[in-house]
This record gives C-alpha cells, sequence and structure tokens, in this order.
C-alpha cells in the first residue's frame, strides 16, 4: 500500500509539472537586429484561422524601444516564399510597407490577430515539416524621433 501511495505521488507530481511547463513557443523571442535604440525579435507561432479549425505558423515580430525618446521605426517586409521574393519591387506604398510608433521605453509585439505584415508574417501549415516562408528580410529600416 505504500509503495502504491509512493508511485501515486510521483506520478502526480510528475504530470503536475509537465502541465505547469510554459510552451516553448510562447516566449521564445530571438533577437533579429538592433537599430537605433529599437531591438527587433521574432518568434514562430502557431495561430488558428477565422472559419476554420485548422491552424497556420506565423512568425511574429516585436518591437522594443530602449531609449528615453519616442521612436518611430520605418521599414519593408521582404518576404520569400519557396525562394521567390513576393514582396520585393512592389510600388509603394503596400502592405509589406510599415511604420511603427513607439513611446520611450514601450514594447508592441505582434499576435495572432493582428494583420500588418510587420507584426504577423505567413509561416507555413502547421501539419507541413517545411516552412513555406525560406526567408524574410526588414529591409529599408530607418527610424527617426516623433
Amino acid at each position: 500500500m505504500r509503495n502504491t501511495f509512493k508511485s501515486l505521488f510521483v506520478l502526480l507530481l510528475a504530470v503536475s509539472a509537465f502541465a505547469f511547463t510554459p510552451n516553448p513557443t510562447s516566449n521564445n523571442w530571438k533577437l533579429y537586429k538592433e537599430i537605433q535604440g529599437i531591438q527587433i525579435f521574432t518568434k514562430v507561432g502557431n495561430c488558428k484561422l477565422e472559419h476554420t479549425k485548422k491552424s497556420a505558423k506565423y512568425m511574429l515580430f516585436k518591437y522594443v524601444n530602449t531609449t528615453n525618446k519616442n521612436l518611430r521605426i520605418t521599414g519593408h517586409v521582404d518576404a520569400y516564399y519557396n525562394g521567390n521574393c513576393r514582396s520585393c519591387g512592389l510600388n509603394s506604398p503596400n502592405e509589406y510597407d510599415f511604420s511603427i510608433d513607439l513611446k520611450a521605453g514601450t514594447t508592441q509585439k505582434g499576435n495572432c490577430s493582428d494583420e500588418l505584415k510587420a507584426f504577423k508574417l505567413y509561416y507555413g501549415q502547421t501539419d507541413k515539416e517545411n516552412a513555406d516562408l525560406s526567408k524574410f528580410e526588414l529591409s529599408q529600416l530607418a527610424v527617426a524621433t516623433f
């Protein structure tokens, strides 16, 4: 009886530890680039698609203003799918151009409901091992005070 209780206790402890372990993608931001006091981070997240039960992977972006000044970052998202750039050479303005205002010391991060490509970029289907997004680059970056 005592061994059964110990085994049950160990099992319960292991299950509860696993249940409260954070999702590895939930806070797994990686520094992509830093420019004039703005840090840009990325991570891949799973997002449920509207009007369906399916989900897809998206590259999410986070922008951190590390200064005591209000800053505006502008740029363009170069998105390569299967080796071809879908957003290069487009006439401006277009959906891949962005402008983000960051007050001093603040952070803005993308989530599944964002539409702006500077916050959320299609990465691939969750049921595929290889991503459709083969490469991305934030180009034409400029930072100014506002």
